[in-house]
């Protein structure tokens, strides 16, 4: 038997987020899971609605029935994984390979004279920018970053469609193209339209994951798979880049920093065992909120995140003066 209480929580966006979502304060709740083996573990459950995602109130409340959404299963792996760290007292920062994010932008404001240049001195290499919004503007974007060196990922949310996706690659200069890494779900998922944006640009299913008929495909038409811990079967995708010889990104889930430490942990480990199929991680989306007691726990260093103090995902004071308040089972 498991028992499962939750701390809610809000964050605050500093900036725009992404195309489907307002810069309004976003609601998740913390978990702490305890086990009859006597072990307790930590996990973030911050859903988005905006990107299919059940409502934290119906996943509640499914909870309470003795129902599980896919997200919460996801947050007892994580916190079982929590709590065999804490119980061994170990740091989630120490098992695996030190892993390089990317510089997430989603908002232009940002893009002033130099910042570029800054970004690179700090030792970022790659820049992931959210599109969708202003195509037109974000094509004469993405030749500054071109022309300052940088690698680019791209992230369409799903939304548009196959004709504005391949008018947008048509539109943007030569010099651009060849530093894209890949294009996040151009659009809504279809094998056959996701096969002819393949041979116009890499492309990473992210969003899209849970829309592919795995069983049905006999040939995959993207390249990598963003594999995000607090919603995704680590262990299924990773088994599914291997049969598809996939590469794979790991990414936080713009949620929570107890999500953020937990994503990190899962990136660092797989590539520590995986080596070159694991590409640079998306782990650096605390900066999109403003600071709270948690947030002020994690420090980088350039593209990398580092170790937060405490044992498992860290934060052991912190979650130990929370409010918790105990799921009832109905």
């Amino acid at each position: 038997m498991i028992k499962i209480s939750y701390s809610p929580y809000t964050l605050k966006p500093v900036q725009i987020l992404n195309a489907v979502s307002a810069a309004a304060p976003r609601e998740g709740v913390l978990l702490k899971v305890e086990w009859s083996d006597g072990l307790t573990g930590y996990a973030d459950l911050h859903p988005w609605p905006e990107l299919g995602d059940l409502s934290l109130e119906d996943q509640l409340s499914d909870l309470r029935r003795g129902r599980m959404s896919g997200q919460i299963e996801q947050s007892i792996w994580l916190a079982r994984r929590d709590a065999q760290l804490r119980r061994d007292k170990k740091n989630v920062f120490e098992g695996g390979e030190k892993i390089k994010s990317n510089y997430l932008l989603s908002d232009f404001k940002l893009l002033k004279p130099g910042f570029l240049d800054e970004l690179k001195n700090e030792g970022f290499t790659t820049l992931k920018i959210k599109v969708g919004r202003n195509l037109k503007e974000e094509a004469d974007i993405l030749t500054h970053v071109a022309a300052a060196g940088l690698k680019i990922r791209l992230d369409f949310n799903a939304i548009g469609s196959w004709q504005i996706f391949e008018r947008f690659m048509g539109s943007l200069p030569l010099t651009v193209r060849p530093l894209i890494e890949y294009v996040e779900d151009p659009f809504p998922f279809d094998v056959h339209a996701w096969n002819e944006a393949k041979k116009l640009v890499k492309i990473a299913v992210d969003n899209q994951y849970d829309k592919v008929p795995w069983d049905k495909l006999s040939a995959v038409p993207f390249d990598v798979i963003v594999i995000k811990p607090a919603k995704t079967d680590v262990d299924q995708a990773i088994a599914r880049c291997q049969k598809w010889n996939l590469k794979a990104s790991v990414t936080s889930y713009m949620d929570h920093p107890v999500g953020v430490a937990h994503a990190a942990g899962v990136a660092m480990e797989l590539k520590k065992k995986y080596g070159e199929m694991i590409l640079d991680a998306g782990l650096l989306t605390h900066r999109l909120y403003q600071m709270d007691p948690f947030s002020a726990e994690l420090s980088t260093q350039g593209p990398y995140l580092l170790k937060v103090k405490g044992t498992g995902v860290g934060f052991d004071q912190l979650l130990g003066a929370l409010p918790w308040y105990q799921v009832k089972m109905n």
